[in-house]
């Protein structure tokens, strides 16, 4: 129907219209009314299936949470246990280490021997090597002329020194003796190796 009709104006039909257009319901197939009804209804629908979907995820959560801590206190005596054991392996553990520190080597035999022959000169030959708790002393002899044997001697001592296998492991090396000897061509010497101070 049209509202723009003058309701009062002359008509073709023999009666006046009396009807009041502006109060008459809409003749749409579907109303606009109808139409924002149905958008917030669905926003409505919507939000409480969140809402419903969120409620049901943190009752999960909950009961997950008081299952475990349900199953922490009937395992707590388990739990004191096993930390009682950790405490009394840490405490094992620390003896084992001091003893091992107390009995540990400062230096292995074939260690020390292998870098002796390694660094020792063509002409020197090892006779003796005695070992107690404050060093190591060398005895040996070297078949050359008291100078040239006090300089391949000097030497060999510095060479000891800078070793990174040797020196780092003494406090002091040095030559300590040297002798010519009687009725021999063979130079005698002697080089202390002092140890460290154990810490």
């Amino acid at each position: 129907m049209s509202r723009s009709k003058d309701p009062i104006a002359l008509s073709p039909h023999w009666h006046v219209d009396y009807r009041l257009e502006a109060e008459l319901p809409e003749d749409t197939i579907v109303g606009t009314r109808f139409t924002i009804h149905l958008v917030f209804s669905a926003l409505a629908v919507a939000a409480l299936l969140v809402v419903g979907w969120l409620g049901a995820i943190t009752l999960s959560w909950k009961k997950q949470i008081g299952d475990w801590e349900r199953r922490i206190k009937e395992n707590r005596t388990e739990i004191a246990e096993i930390d009682r054991l950790q405490r009394d392996y840490a405490t094992e553990s620390a003896k084992i280490d001091q003893a091992y520190a107390l009995m540990r080597p400062r230096l292995y035999v074939s260690e020390f021997l292998t870098n002796v022959g390694r660094t020792r000169p063509e002409q020197m030959s090892i006779d003796l090597i005695d070992w107690n708790d404050a060093g190591i002393v060398v005895r040996g002899g070297l078949r050359e002329r008291s100078e040239r044997a006090s300089r391949i001697l000097g030497g060999y001592v510095d060479v000891l020194r800078k070793d990174d296998k040797i020196g780092p492991l003494f406090a002091t090396i040095s030559l300590t003796d040297i002798d010519r000897g009687t009725g021999t061509e063979a130079l005698r010497f002697e080089i202390k190796f002092t140890f460290k101070e154990a810490k």
